[in-house]
């Protein structure tokens, strides 16, 4: 199934979402600016409260609270907390689905949750009005209450009359305000399904860390094969000149090459190697947002980074072919 998501205001396709989706969205439409959050479900909480409930012929008045902990495609926990009015328990979203959360932002903050879409049913529930977060209603609510107090107060009313209202009137919107929060709880490793990924994340790091090194290594190649053939040019005139008078300078240019050459080889088996670990790292990544938790998901990754503690060894080697090019007289009088 196509996972994309819509602007809830007029229906215009915001994008699909995957791997890489970007955190926030402006729809191309009518401009509003959106926060997302998608991922797996791995793990959905819900409770009835019951706000007022006189006798049983009387209305009884409700609101649910509910707690998704959503595991994204980066690997990383986002748990939203909300609460919103009514006794039943009517969104269509269970453990395991591919669901998306559409907000709107104050910065990169949760102002007001919108909507939420399960990718993997293909239903959606659009809120029966937008959630605010709490942040954003002690900045809407509490200037307005600070604004009528201050008018009150300069009439000449009560001044203890008046706190003991406000104090009653705060609790009781507490009390009856619907509110989301989105957060981003630290991991615990004694956590089964945290500690994976933790493990993850690790690998992720090194991925990222590895690409930024592929390129490093690319263009280190570029560079030295452009060194060999400039030496190569010099020395071919100096033995065309007079080999003997030169046979110092063309010793130290033959040993330039060979360290050159000798580096270049382990390059390309730097980038070979680190490109089959950043496959490695993205099917197991893949693989583990598939799959909750694997029985050989610990050996893959112990593999993965064991196998880039032995390729250390070829960048230490490097290094001290670096350092003896250093030394040598000819390549520093080329690179001056």
């Amino acid at each position: 199934m196509k996972r994309s998501i819509q602007c809830p205001s007029c229906l215009t396709p915001l994008g699909t979402l995957n791997y890489d989706s970007i955190p926030q969205l402006r729809c191309t439409s009518c401009q509003r600016k959106y926060g997302v959050v998608y991922g797996k479900l791995s793990q959905r909480n819900s409770m009835r409260e019951v706000l007022l409930y006189l006798t049983a012929k009387l209305p009884r008045f409700y609101k649910r609270h509910y707690e998704f902990r959503i595991i994204t495609p980066s690997r990383s926990l986002q748990v939203l907390k909300f609460s919103v009015p009514g006794a039943e328990d009517g969104i269509p979203v269970r453990r395991g689905d591919m669901i998306s959360l559409l907000y709107t932002t104050q910065g990169y903050v949760l102002k007001k949750l919108i909507a939420i879409t399960n990718h993997t049913t293909g239903s959606d529930y659009l809120l029966p009005s937008p959630v605010p977060s709490p942040g954003y209603l002690v900045a809407t609510r509490g200037t307005v209450s600070a604004t009528v107090f201050l008018s009150l107060l300069l009439t000449g009313a009560n001044i203890f009359l008046l706190s003991m209202l406000s104090a009653a009137s705060l609790l009781l919107y507490a009390k009856l305000a619907h509110t989301a929060q989105l957060t981003s709880p630290p991991l615990q490793m004694n956590v089964q399904e945290e500690s994976r990924l933790l493990a993850d994340q690790k690998l992720l790091t090194q991925k990222y860390s590895l690409e930024q090194r592929l390129g490093e290594l690319k263009h280190e190649s570029a560079a030295n094969q452009a060194l060999i053939s400039q030496l190569g040019s010099l020395k071919r005139k100096m033995l065309q000149f007079d080999d003997k008078l030169y046979a110092n300078r063309i010793r130290r240019t033959t040993s330039a090459v060979g360290i050159l050459s000798k580096q270049m080889s382990n390059n390309q088996r730097l980038v070979s190697e680190y490109s089959r670990m950043i496959k490695m790292i993205e099917i197991e990544v893949e693989t583990a947002q598939i799959a909750d938790q694997l029985p050989d998901a610990e050996n893959f990754t112990k593999t993965i980074l064991r196998k880039l503690a032995e390729l250390k060894h070829v960048e230490e080697y490097n290094q001290n072919l670096r350092f003896q090019l250093e030394a040598n007289e000819e390549v520093r009088r080329m690179q001056a």
